[in-house]
């Protein structure tokens, strides 16, 4: 919380949702880190309807409703104030009268104002259609008015009003309790069916309310992706994270369906929470050698390998493989690699009694790796006869939970196969194949697949990759509405020259498999 603080602008504010029983301790925090000046409002959102859990024999009302508070850095914060639609009773009351010709409803309003001493503060006194008294309005602007339509005077020597339509009204103005924000329906185009989701019109209130367009909004817990998709639809900039795969691949996704949606950048910064991880969890923290011997170990262990010593880049053996385990803060990359593969045939000879015959082979773990490494490493390993395998170190390592649970797997990289033609400026890409190891797939999602494009979610093109950042310049995904996958796409180049492009795509596991091809544009 005080690191949100810091990155808020001096106009800026931050939305804290929570539930009902836990609110009371936030505000304790908020008040303490932000100063109880700084509370703004807290917001009631009835964001369920009656229970089912309050019938007969219950204890306890329904809980229906969640709290968000609003709180500003400063005293300069944005906000514009948002208007909910008027209650019927209201209407029918107060806009009782309707245009034959339009069907638009209006109210009559009252248009005198205050004379005497008071008429020295410039309200005007002047006859208007056989009625004299101090106007709201001069007399010239109460002529345009009346040729405009909206003076009206019901019967002759009556007082004229103005007629006010309930259309052009902006409604009633924001209050605390919102119960018209209701939840996503089954059938709602926005649902992504996330434990966790919001809804559109929750966070449109907020980013209306508290930025203008172009500013920057910050969602540390995006889930589901509602946050920077509304600020995306509303002109605002936007950061969205959350540590959850699922969360970011469901995030992305749904941004790509956005109409005209901006370029952006997908990146993995999770290197962070793996050194603080490494950090807190192994002993020697002032021994940096000590603590990434003990880091590798306990991968080695989840891994069943057994250790491996006297070389720098072969830590253990596994079924008759050496193993190397990659570093907590870095990809593995081609020259790493390079490396392993030097090692293995002079290491083969110094495996450890006891552990089986060791072939030239091995096992890279890793938690991040460098674009196509499965295809570049894996063929320059084949040339100097080792067989190497590239597994994914999961994050679920990272869970204290899970790791007592067994529930850690190492799922080998995917193979992604795509053909290119060139006919002058313009490119054809198509997809050929996709392949998953299956034996690190899970049983149930293996055998609900017949054919290698049902692995694929969705694929993006860079068509101009230059090693810094990928684009997302063309894109096919499937939806609830179309689940088919386009697997070809064209591309015409403008300038001639050398392009790299990066072909991206992501399994319905949520894992990034990525192909490079070097064509020549004439």
């Amino acid at each position: 919380m005080l690191v949100l603080r810091e990155l808020l602008a001096e106009d800026g504010s931050i939305y804290v949702h929570v539930g009902s029983n836990v609110s009371h301790y936030v505000k304790v925090i908020l008040d303490e880190v932000f100063g109880a000046s700084s509370y703004i409002n807290e917001v009631i959102w009835k964001r369920q309807t009656a229970h089912s859990d309050t019938g007969q024999g219950s204890r306890h009302m329904g809980r229906i409703h969640d709290v968000i508070f609003f709180y500003a850095k400063s005293e300069t914060y944005t906000w514009e104030m948002q208007y909910t639609d008027y209650e019927q009773s209201y209407t029918d009351s107060f806009y009782r009268h309707v245009e034959p010709e339009t069907g638009r409803r209006y109210r009559l309003s009252d248009i005198t104002a205050p004379g005497g001493a008071k008429a020295e503060k410039g309200n005007p006194q002047y006859e208007f259609l056989g009625v004299t008294r101090y106007w709201r309005f001069s007399e010239q602007r109460m002529r345009e008015l009346y040729e405009g339509g909206r003076i009206v005077q019901t019967r002759p020597g009556t007082v004229p009003a103005q007629k006010r339509y309930l259309d052009e009204m902006p409604g009633v103005p924001l209050q605390d309790i919102w119960a018209d924000i209701r939840p996503i329906q089954s059938q709602a185009s926005e649902r992504r069916d996330y434990p966790t989701q919001k809804p559109e019109t929750l966070l449109e209130r907020i980013i209306r309310a508290s930025s203008n367009e172009d500013d920057l909004v910050l969602d540390c817990f995006c889930g589901s992706g509602t946050t920077p998709a509304v600020a995306e639809k509303l002109g605002r900039r936007w950061i969205a994270c959350d540590l959850g795969r699922f969360a970011v691949h469901t995030t992305r996704k749904r941004l790509l369906g956005i109409d005209g949606v901006r370029p952006f950048v997908v990146q993995n910064l999770g290197k962070y929470e793996r050194q603080a991880w490494q950090l807190a969890e192994f002993e020697n923290p002032d021994n940096q050698n000590a603590r990434e011997t003990a880091y590798r170990r306990f991968i080695l262990e989840l891994y069943h390998a057994a250790p491996f010593s006297g070389s720098a880049w072969l830590h253990g053996v596994h079924a008759g493989r050496f193993v190397h385990v990659g570093a907590v803060d870095a990809p593995v990359t081609l020259a790493d690699v390079r490396s392993i593969v030097g090692e293995v045939w002079r290491a083969a000879g110094a495996c450890p009694e006891g552990t089986g015959p060791v072939t030239a082979a091995a096992d890279v773990l890793g938690w991040d790796f460098a674009f196509e490494m499965n295809e570049i490493a894996a063929q320059m390993a084949a040339e100097a006869k080792v067989d190497v395998r590239f597994k994914r170190i999961p994050r679920e390592v990272l869970e204290k939970k899970a790791v007592d649970q067994g529930d850690i797997r190492f799922y080998e990289l995917a193979a992604l196969s795509v053909s290119h033609q060139m006919k002058q400026r313009t490119i054809t890409l198509e997809l050929t194949d996709f392949m998953i190891p299956p034996d690190d797939v899970p049983e149930d999602v293996r055998k609900s697949v017949t054919h290698w494009e049902q692995w694929l979610d969705y694929w993006a093109v860079d068509w101009d990759y230059r090693g810094d950042t990928f684009h997302n310049q063309w894109q096919s995904y499937r939806t609830r509405q179309d689940p088919g996958l386009q697997k070809r796409t064209v591309h015409t180049y403008e300038e001639p020259g050398r392009y790299t492009v990066l072909v991206k795509a992501i399994d319905i596991l949520g894992n990034d498999t990525t192909k490079s091809l070097v064509v020549e544009v004439a």
